[in-house]
């Protein structure tokens, strides 16, 4: 099935907020702290880590003589953080963090936006190594700390909040981050409106927490509304709808109301068409994704001609060993095999597994799907013999890729 819900691709638009870098401005010719630091921060992006390594110690080193709580001193320890991490050494970088949030708790305002923004960094880096729990303690206390320092809505707090949810989704935590998402999106009506564009990500991401614990009808709904604010944005054929109809096709196709799946990707279609031309590639996926939900509707009249199409676009647009063309190859097989027609669908199932093995590796587990696919025809065909040989290709492929768990000794 081409339109499916794969968990490990939801919440594409949130991230935890990793380490990052500023820099302290001057509007007079820079320090001998800005040139290291700056010249360090080059080093590094640079991947020359040693010479990185030497520029910010350096600063670290005027940071440390400078009177007061100077911001440069944590500034520096985070870039040094910064550095260790990125040179796979998390051990250093967590040692530097936690020094920099020493160093905010001993200050005059112990509960400040700076102090959050260090918590932060470190729970990024808890997430790195996979230690979850703490990542967790730091991004709460930086949440408490900042919401206490500038408020509920400001975006240093909405970063805070997303840390959380994804954070919990990383764990298919889902329920434990909705009620971070649910604050995301009361921040954003808040402070933009009921209608505003900046509602459509905290939207789609409640949308996709929902989907992906079958709660359709919420995601539906959530979806609809950042789908309409688009709409009154853009206006309603503008190309930068697909993604957006997309997600709904794709909620409709998870929770197999295919029926209501039907007119989205056929607007889709008429959108991709008036803005790319009939014949560009990406006017080929939609095809084959409304041709793969006819045949899911069981009207495989409707499904071919649309498939047949979308293979012809991609083969001419770009060749006819394209890794594109699996997918349309095995939906149009598996419809002539519906239809009866075997004789047609025995060279596409080839067709899909050569062209697989070549773009992909021949021990995917693609391929193992459409051998699998081939052996069912085969059967159907009366040929035994070559099902059996198909079929144990499948299995080998299979074991190599889910080695049997064994025991230890107790």
């Amino acid at each position: 099935m081409i339109l499916s819900f794969r968990p490990s691709h939801i919440f594409r638009c949130l991230a935890l907020t990793l380490l990052t870098i500023t820099l302290v401005g001057c509007s007079e010719d820079k320090t001998p702290w800005q040139l290291h630091t700056e010249q360090g921060t080059t080093l590094m992006e640079q991947g020359k880590f040693p010479e990185a390594e030497q520029e910010l110690n350096a600063a670290l080193e005027l940071a440390k003589q400078l009177e007061g709580q100077d911001p440069r001193l944590t500034q520096s320890i985070t870039n040094l953080a910064i550095l260790h991490n990125a040179k796979g050494e998390p051990e250093q970088a967590e040692t530097l963090l936690k020094e920099a949030v020493a160093i905010h708790e001993k200050g005059p305002n112990p509960q400040s936006a700076e102090l959050a923004a260090s918590l932060s960094n470190l729970g990024a880096l808890y997430v790195t190594q996979q230690k979850f729990d703490q990542a967790q303690a730091s991004f709460e206390r930086a949440l408490t700390v900042r919401e206490q320092a500038l408020g509920p809505d400001d975006p240093g707090v909405i970063r805070d909040l997303e840390n959380l949810a994804a954070l919990f989704v990383r764990q298919s935590q889902y329920a434990k981050a909705e009620p971070y998402l649910k604050r995301v999106l009361d921040s954003r009506e808040r402070t933009t409106g009921p209608e505003a564009p900046e509602l459509v990500e905290p939207l789609n991401n409640l949308t996709l927490l929902h989907r992906a614990q079958e709660q359709y009808d919420q995601a539906e709904v959530l979806l609809l509304r950042a789908l309409a604010i688009k709409e009154k944005q853009i206006g309603p054929t503008n190309p930068h709808l697909l993604g957006s109809l997309n997600n709904l096709a794709l909620l409709y196709s998870t929770a197999r109301q295919f029926s209501q799946a039907t007119p989205v990707l056929e607007r889709m279609l008429t959108i991709t068409e008036e803005g790319f031309g009939n014949e560009h590639p990406r006017v080929a996926i939609t095809l084959n994704q409304l041709g793969e939900i006819y045949r899911l509707q069981d009207q495989p009249e409707k499904a071919i001609p649309l498939i047949q199409r979308a293979i012809a676009i991609i083969e001419k647009a770009e060749g006819p060993q394209h890794s594109s063309l699996t997918g349309p190859l095995n939906n149009l097989a598996l419809l002539y095999v519906t239809t009866e027609q075997y004789e047609k669908a025995e060279p596409l199932f080839q067709r899909t597994i050569t062209l697989t093995e070549q773009t992909i590796g021949q021990d995917h587990f693609r391929v193992e799907r459409a051998l699998r696919n081939y052996t069912a025809l085969l059967r159907k065909m009366g040929r035994t013999e070559d099902a059996v040989t198909q079929e144990t290709r499948a299995n080998a492929i299979h074991e190599k890729n889910n080695p049997p768990v064994t025991s230890s000794p107790g």
